[in-house]
């Protein structure tokens, strides 16, 4: 059965970007299938942004404030709550959706009935709305394709946002793990892959805006060291949802083939880091295989003088690239 547009809510995540949130909001609004719109703030710092908000778009909105802060997944287990509807899509206050995303989804349900997951092709753009050459997506074959566990073993093909999720689905399987890092939504996209299945469509559905702000949450996950224990970690509970007649053990050193540790973060947040944190990324850079010959020359050194070696580094590159 094919999804219907009162099925369907659009939540935008809001915290305190009012420099954006309203082309997130307009985005939504301004589908060539009209669906519901809920604004959820976070209870961010700016106490006017309600008003803000409910001035521009008024009744075509229903703006919802949490009474106190969930963090990022925790507001995301809050969109599921109050949209009302079987269909959610969550976009966050600084993306924004092509005219097309609803009825890209629907067209796609129509070719590709009883799937818990639909979500389509995203552009990453700068914070001048210029597109950028972050994250290249792998092209879809054909009009649309069916995803599979196995498509999402290293990474999910879909940043955010241009999902549209089951929300049953999604609460059965335990809503968004709030304590996680980063991984939160490649768990719950592997989960709906693994219980009701996913498709993708071919078409560009939305845009996600990349930030310089090194102060933003997403950076700050991977300033502190924790985006590669994160990524990790998903790869293992991606593993543990293949079926048992396919079932594949953990091999870091074949992941560390595939995706060796990336240099450029120890020079740029080596100096940073604790020794603990430290220690755990120079182990995987020893592991890895060296895609050339300047990483294993960066390799060589670093297993001569060890930690002390990665801070020198890392603090000459940033005096040299501040």
């Amino acid at each position: 059965m094919s999804l219907l547009a009162n099925q369907i809510t659009i939540a935008v995540t809001v915290y305190n970007r009012r420099q954006f949130i309203k082309q997130a909001v307009a985005s939504a609004l301004n589908q060539s299938v009209p669906v519901r719109v809920l604004v959820l703030e976070d209870c961010g710092p700016d106490s006017t942004l309600a008003s803000f908000v409910k001035d521009e778009f008024g009744p075509k909105i229903e703006y919802i404030r949490n009474p106190k802060r969930r963090g990022l997944f925790g507001n995301w287990n809050a969109c599921m709550d109050a949209c009302g509807t079987e269909w959610l899509s969550i976009l966050h206050d600084d993306d924004y959706l092509a005219p097309g995303f609803v009825e890209a989804m629907m067209d796609l349900s129509r070719q590709a009935p009883g799937q818990g997951l639909y979500f389509g092709q995203t552009v990453i753009v700068d914070e001048q709305n210029q597109p950028t050459s972050m994250n290249p997506l792998p092209p879809v074959k054909g009009e649309w394709q069916k995803i599979g566990l196995r498509e999402i073993l290293f990474f999910p093909p879909f940043p955010f946002p241009g999902q549209l999720f089951k929300v049953s689905a999604a609460k059965k399987a335990g809503g968004f793990r709030e304590s996680s890092y980063y991984c939160g939504d490649w768990e719950m996209w592997a989960k709906l892959i693994a219980s009701e299945g996913a498709v993708q469509t071919g078409k560009v559905v939305a845009c996600n805006r990349s930030h310089e702000d090194w102060d933003r949450g997403t950076n700050a996950v991977i300033r502190k060291g924790f985006l590669i224990p994160s990524t990790l970690i998903q790869h293992k509970r991606v593993l543990a949802l293949l079926p048992a007649d396919s079932k594949v053990r953990f091999d870091r050193a074949s992941y560390l083939d595939w995706s060796p540790l990336p240099v450029r973060f120890l020079l740029r947040h080596g100096a940073s880091l604790g020794p603990r944190m430290l220690g755990y990324h120079i182990r995987l850079l020893l592991l890895s295989r060296p895609p050339h010959l300047w990483y294993a020359f960066f390799q060589m050194l670093t297993r001569i003088g060890g930690a002390g070696f990665v801070r020198f580094s890392s603090r000459l590159w940033r005096r040299m690239r501040p």
